[in-house]
């Protein structure tokens, strides 16, 4: 991923975080997110059970390839599978609409 992408992603990560600060206040989590080479992993940060520290739990994984933008969820396995569902896209900020819909009820 060139830098230009990267600083888009980076933009759109942090409008979208900033967008649901409000409710994450409410549920009492986090939004975050991790870029990795060509990969953009959302991730959920929850308080523990025992209240002592936060968890990080997978929300999902965009991953950027020849085709654009395929997204990836997590298997009851815990292995990151195609999204079907989801068609490649060059839209970035699309493919992160399709996630926080949840349509699919899947993330």
């Amino acid at each position: 991923m060139d830098d230009f992408t990267k600083r888009r992603i980076e933009k759109i990560m942090r409008h979208y975080m900033e967008s649901a600060a409000e409710e994450q206040l409410r549920n009492r989590r986090s939004i975050g997110y991790s870029l990795e080479g060509d990969e953009v992993m959302l991730i959920e940060q929850r308080p523990s059970k025992d209240g002592a520290g936060w968890i990080e739990l997978p929300v999902a994984q965009f991953r950027l390839d020849a085709g654009g933008w395929n997204v990836y969820g997590m298997d009851s396995g815990g292995r990151w599978r195609p999204v079907p569902e989801i068609p490649p896209s060059d839209d970035f900020q699309a493919q992160l609409n399709r996630v926080a819909a949840n349509d699919l009820g899947i993330f």
